[in-house]
């Protein structure tokens, strides 16, 4: 008999994960990792796979950076090939047809439909660019309130293309459709949310709250002058001295300005976004004092969700999001309001059955229940899959 030879073994060809491409332009880089943005991609990746474009820096980059953040995650560091885009329309074009012509290659190697999805106003050039089945805008704020009034119509125009273009539109509070541009259809609320998993009643405390004059009424977020009310918190801080108002993040000096030489206000800075549930747990309240009526009471600030998922209650100004908001919440326009709110929750704050109901609305709008409301959107419009 002739002598077999064994059949060579063949390595398998790699083969891409299934589902189609979500491309999201985001205004904020990946690596901030705990926004919207971020937890959104991350319920997308569940039957897709997303290409997360961080936004371009304010000088040029010739280099091109795709790295795996996770399991069918990829984010990008595109290339800017002349500095100033956000401040020159034509600049802003330019730099993102480059980047849609560059991610476009990049795409076409790896097979699937695509989802072209916009949250930050400038990038609408890239609509159209990158052979997208669908376009989605979710709008998660309105960043024309965040720059300087002589650069303002160029973030309205770019507002306004991308949501005529788009598919579905998305707005992150109920407050926000009513301020965006006519679209050919309806913006559809797709509320924030948060991670009740990572906002757990047990866990480690911060060390240092433990010496704080007690009650600690907690705040985390930035102190400034679009949403925080420092006048609010200091007449509040002025009425209730023994009271401590602890407030972590960024913050500016008109936004300090206010607080100046109020013992028992303690302002830290940012901390990482895994410390805030032990930051949480050492507080008795969580408080939103947010400016009613400014640039950005359009908000639904995930914190509300955060500090109730921690079974804290939560006294709020109210703001249109959290007014219509169906939660155990207090809500309190003026400081002798907010003292009042204040000691009422304080007497409720440990109460098994209140903290159980507080829990109960976290679970309700948790992300992983955002997503599947999202996949349901999706599916509706028929686009990467």
């Amino acid at each position: 008999m002739p002598a077999t030879r064994p059949v060579p073994a063949t390595r398998p060809a790699p083969v891409e994960p299934a589902g189609g491409w979500v491309v999201i332009f985001s205004g904020t880089p990946w690596r901030v990792g705990a926004h919207r943005q971020h937890a959104l991609a991350r319920q997308l990746a569940g039957d897709r796979r997303v290409l997360f474009v961080d936004p371009p820096g304010l000088g040029a980059n010739w280099r091109t950076t795709v790295r795996q953040a996770a399991d069918r995650i990829w984010y990008v560091t595109p290339p800017a090939v002349l500095p100033a885009g956000r401040w020159l329309p034509p600049v802003n074009r330019l730099n993102r047809w480059v980047a849609a012509a560059v991610l476009r290659r990049w795409l076409d190697r790896r097979p699937g439909t695509r989802l072209l999805w916009i949250d930050e106003d400038l990038a609408a050039p890239a609509i159209g660019h990158l052979d997208e089945a669908a376009v989605v805008y979710d709008a998660t704020d309105l960043d024309w309130t965040f720059s300087r009034r002589c650069n303002r119509w160029h973030l309205r125009a770019g507002l306004r293309a991308a949501v005529r273009a788009a598919d579905l539109v998305l707005a992150s509070s109920s407050a926000l459709p009513e301020r965006l541009p006519t679209a050919s259809r309806p913006a559809v609320v797709l509320a924030n949310g948060c991670d009740p998993t990572r906002f757990t009643l047990q866990g480690p405390t911060t060390p240092w709250l433990r010496h704080l004059p007690r009650p600690v009424l907690g705040y985390l977020g930035a102190v400034d002058t679009r949403a925080f009310d420092a006048d609010l918190v200091a007449a509040v801080a002025r009425l209730r001295p023994e009271w401590t108002f602890l407030l972590v993040g960024p913050s500016t000096r008109a936004g300090r300005a206010p607080l100046a030489g109020l013992p028992n206000v303690r302002l830290y800075d940012p901390v990482p976004f895994d410390d805030a549930p032990a930051i949480l747990r050492g507080c008795d309240v969580g408080v939103i004092p947010y400016r009613v009526g400014g640039l950005v009471d359009y908000v639904h600030p995930k914190k509300c969700y955060e500090y109730l998922a921690m079974g804290k209650p939560v006294v709020a100004t109210p703001i249109p999001a959290l007014a219509a908001l169906d939660a155990p919440i207090l809500l309190a326009a003026t400081a002798p309001e907010f003292v009042a709110a204040v000691e009422r929750a304080l007497v409720s704050a440990g109460r098994p059955e209140e903290v159980a109901r507080r829990r109960a609305v976290a679970e309700r709008n948790s992300w992983s229940v955002r997503g599947e409301q999202l996949r349901g959107l999706l599916d509706g419009l028929g686009a990467a899959r």
